[in-house]
């Protein structure tokens, strides 16, 4: 058995500098391509109901089930927020607001938060 030291003191003895680069390894090639970050980046930048989808906000589940039918990619949700993220982009959260056809529904609103604090 080899030991890494003596090993890196060989190869800097063979090549120099050079050889205490690491070396290329070999594995599976990424699946991520340029085009399918530049669609995810046009998909997360417009609205889905402009897409034509049933919904108004993205999420990361949605984006991955959107692409994968656009480019027959099935990412992971985390494999999208990370792509995301080294983008400098983020998902927002929904913001949840009751409200209410009714006209005198701020009235009556004011009137219920009013005996609470009484």
């Amino acid at each position: 058995m080899k030991k890494p030291c003596g090993e890196g003191i060989a190869r800097y003895q063979a090549e120099g500098t050079v050889g205490l680069y690491d070396a290329p390894r070999s594995g599976a090639p990424p699946k991520v391509t340029p085009s399918y970050r530049e669609r995810l980046l046009q998909a997360v930048r417009r609205r889905p109901r402009a897409l034509g989808l049933p919904y108004s906000m993205w999420t990361a589940a949605r984006l991955a089930d959107y692409l994968a039918e656009q480019t027959g990619l099935r990412m992971s949700i985390p494999s999208v927020l990370r792509l995301l993220r080294a983008a400098n982009m983020a998902l927002s959260r929904p913001q949840h607001r009751i409200t209410s056809p009714d006209p005198d529904y701020a009235l009556k609103k004011r009137r219920l938060k009013t005996r609470a604090t009484a």
